[in-house]
């Protein structure tokens, strides 16, 4: 019996020994602890406040329950009944600037939760203001305002106040107050720029410093390249009366803003003298595929291929042109626009080509042959080989010989026409081989024409020698002839 009684005792010993371990691990899970909320950004000089939710999974209630932090800031919650969740807010302001890792747990009377681990930045108060650029335009017609939405932020947890947004030493946009973590959308507007690449380093400045600048990049594009006028059609006359007709299309860029819009012809005879189209409104234009080289900008001649597929948004604009001269007219136009503050004139030429044929046509009918010191005949011929009614036709002799007529007026010839103009012309003081000139004098419209000179040559042949026997055979037959009549009569008489 004696020793029945040890081993009862050695064993309840060793079972005390197994449970004291599982009594404290059941006693360390009664209390859970979560991060509810929290910021992930400070300023330095700022608390953080952490929201945790603590809660009692056991039966019996928690005393001197405690939340804590690494850092060592501690938040006294007291005693927890048996299945109670509780918020709990907690104050961090043992930091060190940049990242910081903190464990934040619960403790309470016998034991303590579970640790949560948490990151946060802490960074200067001068950075507490942000600016950001929302949807800034990459460019601008130089004469109107460049606009950037932006957008400034007040990230502290306290007002701030004397906010604008600088440039260099110049303030663009004065903010004024923001209230803690208060956001403003604001236009920045920016009226000082050159043309080409603008870079501007805008900086959030305000009572406790400035962030790092954010950069803000734009074009500025020449205002005279925001209206391209192109040539759409242009076909060459085949005669100075024909009426000419040049198509130009107008083309402004869709986001100038181009207003007082206007097209002029400079040269004389063109019809009509110019359009007016105002306010040019893109979404408004037709867009006909023209030639896309610019006749104000010039530049490479497009391919074949980009020609084609290239669709340029414009207006069409006809003009017709008349009485034009023979060969290349310089046509001189002028475009002038609104563009903001600026005024654009520019002026550019289309070249309208008259061909000279087919014309009047002045033609030498045969070869002119004469005998010296008699009168000969210099036979021409007019054509009309032109479509139209051409007025005081006239051949005009050029030589100092003298002719009959002076000039041969023919007056009105009827489209394919084909008249004789023929002059006498006294041969007495010329010689053989010697030259006429002759021009064709006409009208078509307004406009007076000449052709160029012809030339005929006069040959000229000496008269033939006759024999004396030619003369004198006449009149001693005449005389013999009267003399038998005579003979023969005095006979008769005589019987």
């Amino acid at each position: 019996m004696r020793t029945k009684y040890p081993l009862i005792l050695i064993a309840l010993i060793l079972s005390l020994s197994l449970l004291l371990p599982l009594q404290a691990s059941a006693e360390e899970t009664k209390l859970e602890i979560e991060v509810a909320q929290q910021s992930y950004l400070i300023f330095d000089g700022d608390k953080l406040s952490v929201v945790v939710t603590i809660t009692n999974t056991g039966d019996d209630q928690l005393q001197e329950v405690m939340v804590c932090a690494s850092t060592g800031e501690k938040k006294t919650v007291g005693n927890l009944a048996a299945g109670i969740e509780q918020q709990v807010t907690l104050y961090l302001e043992n930091y060190a600037p940049g990242k910081n890792q903190v464990e934040i747990y619960a403790s309470y009377s016998g034991g303590e939760s579970a640790h949560k681990s948490m990151w946060f930045d802490v960074r200067p108060p001068e950075e507490s203001v942000t600016l950001r650029i929302v949807d800034a335009p990459q460019s601008v017609y130089e004469g109107t305002v460049y606009t950037a939405p932006l957008q400034v932020q007040n990230l502290w947890q306290q007002d701030v106040s004397g906010v604008r947004i600088k440039s260099g030493n110049e303030v663009l946009y004065y903010v004024g107050a923001l209230q803690a973590n208060e956001s403003l959308d604001i236009t920045l507007r920016v009226e000082t720029y050159s043309v080409g690449t603008n870079t501007l380093q805008l900086v959030a400045e305000h009572e406790r410093g400035a962030a790092p600048a954010v950069p803000l990049k734009f074009t500025v594009m020449p205002a005279n390249s925001a209206v391209k006028v192109y040539l759409a059609s242009l076909s060459p006359a085949t005669y100075p009366s024909e009426t000419l007709q040049v198509t130009l299309v107008v083309a402004a860029s869709e986001q100038s803003g181009i207003s007082e819009l206007e097209l002029k012809a400079l040269s004389d005879g063109v019809q009509p003298t110019g359009y007016y189209l105002g306010e040019q409104i893109a979404e408004a234009q037709e867009a006909p595929t023209v030639d896309v080289q610019s006749l104000l900008t010039g530049g490479t001649q497009a391919t074949e291929e980009e020609q084609t597929d290239r669709s340029v948004r414009g207006r069409e604009l006809t003009f017709d042109i008349q009485e034009t001269s023979v060969g290349t007219e310089p046509l001189k136009f002028q475009v002038s626009y609104r563009i903001g503050s600026a005024v654009i004139k520019r002026e550019f030429i289309v070249d309208a080509l008259i061909v000279g044929a087919p014309s009047m046509r002045l033609i030498q009918a045969a070869r002119t042959v004469a005998t010296k010191g008699e009168a000969t005949l210099v036979q021409l011929h007019v054509a009309n080989d032109l479509p139209v009614e051409v007025n005081a036709v006239r051949v005009v002799p050029l030589s100092d010989i003298e002719t009959s007529p002076s000039e041969f007026f023919i007056g009105t010839m009827a489209p394919n026409d084909f008249l004789p103009a023929n002059f006498k012309v006294e041969t007495s003081n010329l010689k053989d081989g010697d030259q006429l000139s002759f021009k064709l004098v006409y009208r078509v419209g307004r406009q007076n024409y000449e052709t160029p000179p012809i030339y005929t040559v006069i040959h000229l042949e000496e008269p033939e020698e006759k024999n004396i026997i030619v003369y004198i055979v006449p009149p001693v037959v005449v005389v013999v002839i009267v003399l038998l009549w005579w003979l023969l009569r005095r006979k008769r008489w005589t019987q």
